[in-house]
């Protein structure tokens, strides 16, 4: 007989609150977890994940992950920005935290599956399992999700996946908990709740502190005597920060942490129509004669692409239409129609 022990991350909020209501009627036996990662985590942080475990009947437990986010997540996060690239640290978190740590926890306890409120899904055909984007399309999570192995799929259930983010407000409201209409809706990272990653580096790590302003550089040779305030607080594509005096709306189109410089150009010089993607993680095989759908950042829609495998482990991604802004260190996802193909690291 199937073991239907399942373990679900548990954050308070309405979309991991369903997903534990929903598992708990379709006859799992569920158990609750609240990790700990942020340095500032508390378990008063997650009051409302442990009263909803305790309405409905079910176990809570706490995981504390400080030390382990620490050593991974955050310090991936300090790494990429010294080094001048834009990092995605939901991507790694998904990786070492919610698959590795999170399985690690699951079969300790003897759970023969784990669950999370993500807007994705997993589907199993004659072929094996795969990765699709979620039914609810400004929800959908499969750009974060790619870094998952297949191995692990049969797993991992997402109760929310063929549901709407409304659905969840209703599954919550139905069971009598109104808590979630004081909450604001998370977009922030994690780790950084006020959105203010500069501030975050600057309070946390003493490299920050040394890195003092530099030139602005423009991409079409006019000089302009504009500074910035340290290269690794500019992400490709920004706009604040740049100074005045220009004839047109520049942004961000590079850095250069060892000169401690910034280049910037109007719209059109951020223009382009090829990325070259690293680390990748194949969940399909590709077909060069395919047409398909990439997502350069997780706030886009998917744009249509061909694909072409080059040496040393690279994709190289050809879009009908040029993409705005492509950012070293984000991660570009691949997908044909619903169906996760690959994912990867922008290398340029």
């Amino acid at each position: 007989m199937m073991n239907k022990k399942v373990l679900v991350g548990m954050s308070g909020g309405v979309d991991s609150s369903a997903s534990a209501i929903l598992l708990k009627e379709q006859g799992y036996e569920v158990i609750g977890v609240s990790m700990l990662l942020s340095p500032s985590d508390t378990t008063e942080k997650y009051k409302d994940a442990v009263d909803v475990c305790n309405k409905i009947g079910i176990k809570h437990l706490f995981y504390d992950l400080k030390d382990y986010f620490k050593s991974t997540v955050i310090e991936y996060f300090k790494n990429e920005y010294l080094a001048g690239r834009t990092p995605n640290p939901c991507v790694l978190c998904n990786s070492v935290i919610k698959w590795d740590k999170l399985f690690e926890k699951a079969d300790v306890l003897g759970c023969e599956f784990i669950s999370m409120g993500h807007y994705s899904r997993i589907i199993q055909d004659e072929n094996g399992y795969h990765l699709k984007r979620g039914l609810d399309d400004k929800k959908d999570q499969s750009y974060f999700l790619y870094v998952m192995k297949k191995s692990v799929m049969p797993r991992i259930i997402f109760p929310l996946g063929e549901k709407v983010k409304s659905d969840a407000r209703d599954i919550c409201t139905r069971e009598g908990f109104d808590f979630f209409s004081r909450k604001k809706e998370s977009m922030e990272i994690c780790f950084i709740p006020d959105d203010d990653y500069q501030k975050f580096l600057l309070e946390n790590f003493k490299e920050f502190k040394k890195i003092r302003p530099g030139k602005i550089i423009r991409d079409d040779g006019v000089k302009t005597t504009n500074t910035h305030e340290g290269y690794p607080f500019y992400t490709i594509g920004q706009r604040k920060g740049l100074g005045g005096g220009y004839s047109e709306p520049m942004y961000v189109s590079g850095t250069d942490p060892v000169k401690n410089e910034i280049r910037i150009s109007g719209r059109k010089g951020l223009s382009s129509d090829t990325v070259l993607v690293k680390e990748l993680n194949f969940l399909e095989k590709l077909d060069i004669r395919c047409v398909y759908t990439a997502k350069i950042r997780y706030n886009t829609q998917p744009a249509e692409c061909r694909i072409k495998e080059i040496e040393n482990g690279l994709i190289e991604v050809t879009f009908k239409e040029p993409v705005f802004a492509v950012t070293p260190g984000q991660s570009c996802v691949i997908y044909k129609d619903d169906l996760v193909m690959v994912g990867g690291i922008i290398l340029k």
